[in-house]
């Protein structure tokens, strides 16, 4: 074979995808270092029934997200429609993808995005002022009432009563039902006989769409509001077409599911991160001082950029994103065959000592005085034509949460630092990082 024909065969990785999977549930970080220094930039895991080919090399990594959109399909698409629905847009590809993006844009961008700041501070002082003084408390789950708060003022346009209730105690007890377990093992999507947890998720599920109908059928495309129900409900395509009622609830429930779990996560990394470094909480509380409770004036802290891009690239709550091979594609000398899963590791990309020195220690300054590193060596939210939608809205929320907290209450850390576990979605710090409210 000459030189720079590139090999049919797929790259070396380790055997046994049960205990690969078992291994990544039980410590994900660890797992994916060790495959990091054991195999290379690139290899293969049996990601049970389908191969997926794992790169985090800088060239490979840009390879994959500047790829013509039509070269992939989402990986794992059967196991996750059952979840979201295969109209959601985490699972459609090329045109219908290209068509739900467009939809869903307006939203998430502008000046329309950053209206929704105030609701953002509000409800983090509303929440963070109910954690009770003195007592232990992961502080996690206060983020995670937060997002969910802010999911429904910002998504339905609700802030009080029975109808903010409902939506909140559907979609807390649906995403609690829906675990890490089911969430990788099909085998355990079976509802046998109406008993189990995946039963549970099923009926928990209609009953947030039901809740989801009930709100989209109150709407009026006529007279939208500046909630993003309405947006969606009034949105039209080139051809004047809507969105119809069921592609609306899978959307909005991959917005919730997306936006709840990852912002939450986000949060309580950027808490352990600074709680652990008083000089930091302290330079930082007295940069955002001019800017208490403007969320619009956040942009002029650097200190604040560079804390949550450091807490993004050392914590990506997501470590991989995944794809489908529709036809052959060429990556550092190998063929990879149609039907191949390939992942760019956000995990590994992340840690490359070439690019972050002493990579794994926290260190917003890398992030300060213009420093920033090119796209594809730093993607906390992916890359390419599949990047996430709610980027822009996930950072405003995390910089006015974490601004909020920083200046108003006062917090200390009640236990060793974090380690990592897995989530449905997200990899987490396990335990939720417990603190005191002290202020």
């Amino acid at each position: 074979m000459p030189m720079n024909e590139p090999t049919h065969r797929l790259p070396p990785g380790p055997r046994g995808a049960i205990r690969q999977t078992l291994r990544y549930l039980r410590d994900p970080v660890g797992s994916i270092l060790d495959l990091g220094r054991r195999y290379g930039d690139l290899f293969t895991l049996s990601s049970l029934g389908d191969a997926l080919v794992v790169a985090s090399a800088p060239e490979a990594v840009r390879a994959i997200f500047s790829a013509e959109p039509d070269t992939f399909a989402p990986f794992a698409a059967d196991a996750m429609a059952p979840v979201l629905g295969r109209g959601s847009v985490l699972l459609q590809h090329g045109a219908a993808h290209r068509r739900a993006r467009k939809l869903m844009q307006p939203p998430f961008h502008g000046a329309r995005m950053r209206a929704y700041g105030a609701a953002m501070r509000d409800s983090a002082r509303t929440h963070l002022a109910a954690v009770p003084r003195d007592r232990r408390v992961p502080i996690e789950d206060v983020f995670r009432d937060i997002s969910l708060d802010v999911i429904i003022r910002t998504i339905f346009g609700v802030s009080t009563g029975e109808r903010m209730a409902a939506c909140a105690r559907g979609v807390r007890d649906t995403i609690a039902a829906f675990g890490p377990l089911i969430a990788t093992f099909r085998a355990l999507q079976r509802e046998f006989g109406g008993f189990g947890p995946w039963a549970r998720f099923r009926r928990l599920l209609g009953g947030v769409h039901e809740l989801l109908r009930q709100e989209i059928a109150a709407r009026d495309p006529a007279r939208p509001g500046d909630d993003i129900l309405s947006l969606l409900v009034a949105a039209r395509d080139e051809s004047g077409a809507a969105m119809d009622e069921q592609e609306i609830v899978e959307q909005l429930f991959t917005m919730v599911i997306a936006g709840h779990e990852t912002t939450a996560t986000a949060l309580a990394w950027a808490v352990d991160e600074l709680l652990r470094r008083p000089e930091l909480l302290g330079r930082l509380r007295e940069e955002l001082g001019p800017f208490a409770g403007d969320p619009d004036r956040l942009a002029q802290s650097p200190l604040l950029d560079a804390v949550c891009a450091e807490t993004l690239r050392l914590h990506p709550l997501i470590p991989m994103v995944s794809r489908k091979l529709l036809r052959p594609f060429e990556l550092g000398g190998y063929l990879l065959p149609a039907g191949t899963g390939l992942g760019a590791c956000l995990l590994l990309a992340h840690l490359r000592e070439e690019r972050y020195p002493e990579a794994m220690a926290f260190r917003p300054q890398r992030f300060l005085d213009g420093k920033h590193p090119p796209p594809h060596e730093y993607l906390p939210f992916g890359g390419g034509a599949r990047r996430c939608l709610g980027a822009a809205f996930a950072l405003h929320e995390m910089k006015v949460v974490l601004s909020t907290l920083v200046l108003e209450f006062e917090l200390e850390l009640a236990a060793a630092p974090a380690r990592t576990g897995v989530r449905a979605a997200t990899i987490g710090p396990r335990g939720g990082v417990p603190v005191v409210r002290r202020r």
